[in-house]
């Protein structure tokens, strides 16, 4: 890992970043759904859709936002290598709010509990990152 650059930090940062944490909100939205009906307040109204159905859905339209984010941070890691959780969780529902702004879905009163969700998943993607050794701690 020695001759890793920072600029081959932020470019694997952002790709991983971009697959990898719609992966995990689709699966947080299917374990969510699975649960029903004790967190039916947290989720968007999804009718009679099926659940693989609901988790492309999440997927596809999540990954604008985690590229939007992953973008975001990669000027702290081009300048630092890394950078601090808060900055994650900043980025996370930021980008999550601004991806709801440019392309909207029916979530009703979800929205804030899927902006903090985006949050955390942009917080455990941080240490993800941290334990593939593609950040610096």
């Amino acid at each position: 890992m020695d001759g890793v650059t920072n600029a081959q930090r932020a470019l694997w940062m952002v790709l991983i970043t971009s697959l990898a944490a719609p992966f995990f909100a689709s699966l947080i939205v299917v374990a969510l759904m699975l649960a029903s009906p004790a967190f039916d307040f947290a989720l968007p109204p999804h009718g009679e859709t099926l659940l693989a159905e609901v988790a492309a859905g999440v997927f596809i339209w999540s990954s604008f936002p985690a590229t939007f984010a992953g973008l975001a941070l990669a000027p702290f890691v081009l300048q630092a290598g890394t950078y601090d959780w808060l900055h994650a969780a900043v980025c996370g529902t930021t980008a999550f709010a601004a991806a709801v702004i440019i392309w909207p879905f029916p979530a009703g009163s979800a929205l804030p509990y899927l902006a903090f969700l985006a949050g955390l998943i942009a917080i455990g993607m941080r240490a993800i990152l941290i334990h593939g050794r593609i950040l610096r701690r």
